[in-house]
């Protein structure tokens, strides 16, 4: 059984002043003014998916639940095999062949791909076919043709909820709506941004998470304060979804730009086979493929490794995992804004990318809300002190 906190309700305006009284009807009049008036297109006749992720696995059975037929390339058998039985599990095998030839692309009007393998699979498609590839906001080596749309979602279908998506100055305005048409005849909203979003939010939270858990808490408590607060799922259980791989990548790049972490967890996690609901095990277990279960053995991970880096522990209670987690998405957000984003188009794809409330309208509404100054106050507060970016400092004395 999975085992909860009680529900933080003793948190209030003055306790945590990011949660001020919510007007949904505000937040979400706020967040509906990125939306896009692109209409819904039919759907291809068939379709060629790439790699074995939840995304890719998500759009063909997508893709197939609507008629199309839809060939899935992986890389290997051993591939082939897991992205079979993910799907016969999932009830959503039929109309998708699986293959290891990339030439039964067979003239396909529709590539979708990650960045090593678009080109590969580009070349069997048919001179006009719509090229997309799923990112994770990596940055990626590999070249990719400028007709090519790149899409970012933290949800695939049939769950699709809001997708950014980011195309080439070079980029036929054609490829452009035909791939946000493509989005909403699968239930998607898509979102152009000026560079991905979601992954670094994503990110920001992650880290925070899995420093919580070095410092003391365990991933439930982390969960089940979040869970409390109001997002639709914690960090923790969200990144087992996603795949702990995706995290271990994205700290091995970090690493190789100069950007070493402090924090053990998914260095060694990873390694050891703990790759997220996928592989059965992550921050939880997942037996027979099923619901999340805790999993004691994680917290003795977490405290080895900080026995190994002499790291003191210490009781974290849920107040503090919401301030720091909320604090760090706020921080996050501030940098995207310094960075050129749209303060409402930041808010949106952090409202669906890491389950902030909706009602709430995102860190930099309600942090506008609340007022710059008495949040910054809360980041002085927190024992230990949590630092706050230039572009976070800058845009409070902005606010006035």
């Amino acid at each position: 059984m999975h085992a909860r906190l009680a529900p933080a309700t003793s948190l209030s305006p003055a306790d945590w002043p990011l949660c001020p009284m919510p007007d949904p009807d505000a937040a979400r009049a706020y967040l509906g003014a990125t939306q896009s008036g692109c209409p819904p297109a039919s759907l291809p006749a068939s379709a060629a998916i790439a790699g074995g992720s939840p995304l890719a696995l998500g759009f063909a059975a997508g893709l197939a639940l609507s008629g199309a037929a839809v060939v899935l390339i992986e890389d290997d058998t051993h591939d082939a095999r897991r992205a079979q039985d993910m799907l016969t599990r999932a009830g959503a095998l039929k109309g998708i062949t699986i293959t290891t030839d990339p030439t039964l692309a067979n003239d396909a009007p529709l590539i979708l791909a990650p960045p090593p393998q678009l080109a590969s699979i580009a070349r069997h498609a048919a001179p006009d076919a719509l090229l997309i590839t799923f990112c994770d906001g990596m940055a990626t080596a590999a070249t990719l043709p400028p007709d090519c749309v790149q899409i970012f979602t933290a949800t695939p279908p049939p769950q699709l909820g809001v997708v950014e998506v980011l195309a080439d100055p070079l980029c036929p305005s054609e490829a452009l709506h035909r791939t946000q048409a493509l989005l909403r005849a699968l239930g998607g909203q898509p979102v152009p941004v000026p560079f991905f979003l979601g992954p670094r939010l994503i990110a920001r939270l992650e880290d925070m998470a899995e420093a919580l858990v070095f410092d003391g808490a365990t991933p439930w408590e982390v969960d089940t304060a979040m869970t409390a607060r109001g997002f639709a799922l914690g960090p923790c259980a969200a990144q087992d979804q996603r795949g702990l791989d995706l995290t271990y990548a994205r700290h091995r790049a970090e690493d190789r730009a100069g950007e070493p972490r402090n924090v053990p967890l998914i260095a060694r996690m990873v390694p050891e086979g703990r790759l997220g609901r996928h592989g059965g095990v992550g921050w939880y277990r997942y037996p027979g493929g099923g619901g999340r279960v805790i999993d004691p053995l994680i917290e003795d991970l977490a405290r080895e490794e900080a026995h190994f880096a002499r790291h003191p522990l210490r009781e974290i209670g849920p107040e503090e995992i919401i301030q720091r987690c909320l604090l760090a998405l706020l921080d996050e957000a501030a940098l995207l804004l310094h960075e050129g984003a749209a303060a409402a188009t930041i808010d949106l794809i952090c409202c669906h990318a890491t389950g902030f409330p909706v009602d709430e309208g995102g860190p930099l509404f309600a942090a506008k809300r609340a007022g710059f100054a008495q949040v910054l106050r809360q980041f002085a507060a927190l024992t230990p002190p949590m630092q706050p970016s230039g572009a976070l400092l800058e845009l409070a004395t902005q606010a006035g």
